[in-house]
């Protein structure tokens, strides 16, 4: 006895499209997750600072806990990260994020180092990330009425 396939037709694959759009993640949440890793990148580098330096190495701290400094850089780091995402939307290079990890390093080592008042980190990292917003959103108007 002679068995006859069936002629159910074959189910399509999905497009090439479909299956990024599928796989993509949103951009606003993919800014956020960014944004929130290089913070969190920072913060576990001041961390590892903090450590290090209490071992008697070049680096030597003065006494004191570390965490109000290095949950105002990972805030500033993060609302710098969510404005790069914004300046960069359309502009793709490399070494977009080292802009940000090399200067909150640097500020790190400085306030782990000489501790100022957390207050005075938070009023010049959001005088610094205004300006830094009002020149980029100049930028970006310029760019839009010009038509690049």
């Amino acid at each position: 006895m002679e068995t006859h396939p069936t002629t159910e037709p074959d189910p399509e694959p999905a497009s090439e499209a479909e299956t990024d759009r599928r796989r993509r993640v949103p951009a606003p949440l993919a800014a956020l997750g960014r944004a929130a890793g290089i913070a969190a990148l920072v913060t576990a580098i001041g961390y590892a600072m903090y450590r290090w330096a209490s071992t008697g190495m070049p680096l030597s701290p003065l006494p004191g806990s570390p965490w109000p400094y290095l949950t105002a850089w990972a805030v500033l780091t993060f609302l710098a990260g969510l404005l790069l995402q914004w300046a960069t939307a359309k502009v793709e290079y490399d070494g977009r994020w080292q802009l940000l990890v090399l200067p909150a390093y640097a500020g790190i080592r400085l306030s782990l180092a000489h501790h100022p008042d957390p207050a005075l980190i938070y009023a010049y990292g959001a005088a610094a990330l205004a300006a830094g917003t009002a020149v980029t959103a100049l930028w970006r108007r310029r760019l839009r009425r010009t038509g690049s």
